[in-house]
């Protein structure tokens, strides 16, 4: 048994001894969220150890992963930010980084002087087409005990969960009466 999922049974015994003391406490959704932080703690690090000897964090390879799959290999920053889940901030530091080491480039706007211009170069492209498929293994690895099927339900409540998570009304209905 390996020591996540003891680390989980403890949990969960610890959450029952909880709910004998407060019996409406929500047992399986706070299992539900600590796995799932969990997990994205577990996979963060496991896609960590594949970059690292690249020089790379995981958000500057999602970033130049994202440029590489737009069909000219440009984005605007901010678009970055979106697709990336990056701060304005969090993009410039990333940006610099990447221009420092020649796998992208920045340039002003043709079109809009205000805006620039991210472009993937061919040592950016040759990184991502380098790196990516050491990934390939353990992702698949991953997954490998889930059929097709149950992977599309898994990313299909995944992505309910998430848009739920979204919404800037979750907040306790206690607090939406005041």
């Amino acid at each position: 048994m390996n020591n996540t999922y003891c680390q989980f049974d403890k949990l969960e015994a610890n959450l029952e001894g909880l709910r004998s003391r407060i019996p409406d406490l929500p047992l399986t959704e706070i299992l539900l969220s600590r796995l799932l932080v969990n997990m994205g703690r577990e996979m963060g690090t496991m896609f960590e150890q594949k970059i690292r000897p690249f020089g790379l964090a995981e958000a500057d390879f999602r970033v130049l992963t994202t440029l590489f799959s737009q069909p000219d290999g440009v984005a605007h920053p901010s678009d970055l930010c979106a697709r990336t889940s990056q701060s304005p901030a969090n993009m410039s530091r990333i940006s610099d980084a990447l221009v420092s080491r020649d796998l992208i480039t920045r340039v002003l706007s043709v079109h809009d002087r205000r805006r620039m211009v991210l472009r993937i170069t061919e040592q950016g492209e040759e990184l991502v087409r380098q790196l990516l498929p050491t990934m390939f293994a353990p992702l698949r690895g991953l997954f490998e005990e889930f059929t097709e099927t149950e992977q599309r339900q898994l990313i299909s409540q995944l992505k309910r969960l998430s848009a739920i998570l979204a919404e800037p009304d979750k907040q306790d209905p206690a607090e939406q009466a005041l």
